[in-house]
């Protein structure tokens, strides 16, 4: 499918490094729906991020379309093929979560979640969430820093926004959003 619109970086550029709340999250609940449909079907995308998250016009309306499929992977199966080497990693830093450097191989929805939750945060506030500085390694960033919460980077968002925000990003994976559907529900409210 040819998106014409470009992707949400595109877009986010167009607006001047940051979207309003409205237009980004009615993107990313689309986006997400799409993510769940993935999840649901026992795969996970390992590289998301708002240059692979399309934007297509039908019927006057623009929609959000998750693209670049390339490192997907079936999690109910990981780790069986052997295709994946253990200790490798794919993806986009800025959007990784520390797991995806630490057991890639065994990649589930939850990490999603977490790209998709550093998505929406870069989108509201133009930057990552984490504070990667110049000349120092990313890996050891995503491994041993922190994230920034939401809130130190943008006060005018809603304090229930800024709460999914944060959970979806949260470290342990335990207390993150386990699926698309469940962040997407989370931000829905």
């Amino acid at each position: 499918e040819y998106c014409q619109g470009g992707s949400l970086e595109d877009l986010r550029q167009n607006r001047g490094g940051r979207m309003p709340l409205a237009e980004a999250g009615a993107f990313m609940l689309q986006s997400l729906d799409g993510l769940a449909y993935v999840h649901q079907r026992g795969f996970v995308h390992r590289d998301l991020k708002p240059h692979n998250i399309l934007l297509n016009n039908g019927n006057g309306q623009w929609t959000a379309k998750i693209a670049d499929l390339g490192l997907a992977r079936n999690f109910e199966r990981a780790g069986f093929s052997g295709l994946t080497a253990t200790g490798s990693y794919a993806g986009s830093y800025p959007f990784m979560p520390r797991e995806q450097l630490t057991n890639f191989k065994y990649f589930k929805p939850v990490s999603d979640v977490w790209a998709m939750g550093a998505t929406l945060y870069y989108l509201l506030t133009g930057e990552v969430p984490y504070n990667f500085q110049p000349k120092q390694d990313p890996v050891a960033v995503i491994l041993k820093g922190a994230v920034v919460p939401i809130r130190q980077r943008i006060t005018r968002l809603p304090g229930r926004v800024a709460d999914v925000i944060d959970r979806a990003l949260a470290i342990d994976l335990k207390h993150r959003y386990q699926d698309a559907a469940e962040l997407r529900h989370a931000l829905e409210q």
